[in-house]
């Protein structure tokens, strides 16, 4: 109980930050993986009192993928939830659009 022990954010909106640094344990750790063209406060005195660390990553290094997309095959990595919207490739504009207006977590375009 009591919260997560890692949080990972994955798509750079403060709202999401912010619940995810809501949801961890004391001494709980945020990885923040979405990009976010805009400052972003957090509450540093929930960070220090409950002493959590907030660390940003681009991502993994190319050794490291195929043991994520491993992960992903076994199932303990549930990427479809991250999946909000799905466009065929001709929808392509539409799907950038809904991105950008804030209306979709993660879209995935399909040939």
């Amino acid at each position: 109980g009591g919260g997560a022990h890692v949080a990972l954010e994955a798509v750079g909106k403060p709202e999401t930050q912010e619940t995810a640094l809501g949801a961890l344990r004391t001494g709980g750790r945020l990885v923040l993986v979405g990009y976010s063209p805009d400052p972003v406060l957090m509450n540093s005195g929930r960070i220090m009192f409950r002493e959590l660390e907030v660390v940003g990553s681009l991502g993994c290094r190319p050794v490291d993928y195929p043991r994520a997309i491993e992960l992903a095959r076994q199932g303990r990595i549930r990427l479809t939830e991250l999946v909000t919207h799905r466009f065929p490739l001709e929808e392509v504009g539409t799907a950038f659009d809904t991105l950008r207006a804030g209306e979709a977590i993660r879209a995935v375009v399909t040939p």
